[in-house]
């Protein structure tokens, strides 16, 4: 397994692990309509700032992830997702271990931050196994249709 740039094939597939509005929006927030299109995915990895990248066996992509420059010191890890049909077997900790890795090696960037909704408690324990803590940041809440989903603000150091 590896971590590969991102290629826009990908993005047709990576669409069909949100079959509810709900889980788009777990994973994307509101970056993305509802449906997801590939289009949007690739227009996103085109913006300067992010880079995208997938967790990859072979031809298959396993993972998805995004990194998202803040500043000269400062990378944000968004839209991690692995297929539905590989999750459960610790390829998200592996997918965001080998992200951490390839940030790291760039010998730029300080903090690593991500942002997780606290119903997501796998995800959560996933980031906080690997170092990740918890900070006091805004925002601690995204709000849909009305609803407040609360938020978590993460980092960790490099």
């Amino acid at each position: 397994m590896q971590l590969k740039r991102f290629s826009k094939e990908v993005a047709s597939e990576i669409i069909t692990w949100f079959p509810t509005q709900k889980q788009s929006l777990l994973w994307g927030g509101r970056v993305f309509g509802w449906p997801i299109e590939a289009s949007e995915i690739i227009e996103r990895s085109e913006h300067s700032n992010l880079e995208f990248y997938t967790l990859a066996d072979g031809n298959d992509a396993l993972g998805f992830i995004e990194q998202q420059k803040i500043s000269e010191t400062e990378m944000r890890l968004c839209r991690i997702v692995v297929s539905p049909y590989h999750r459960g077997k610790g390829l998200g900790k592996k997918l965001v271990q080998l992200s951490l890795n390839e940030i790291q090696q760039r010998r730029t960037y300080k903090t690593v931050t991500l942002g997780v909704f606290t119903e997501n408690v796998s995800a959560y324990n996933c980031y906080k196994s690997l170092g990740f803590v918890a900070i006091d940041k805004e925002p601690k809440f995204k709000e849909f249709g009305g609803e407040k989903w609360p938020w978590v603000q993460m980092e960790i150091a490099l």
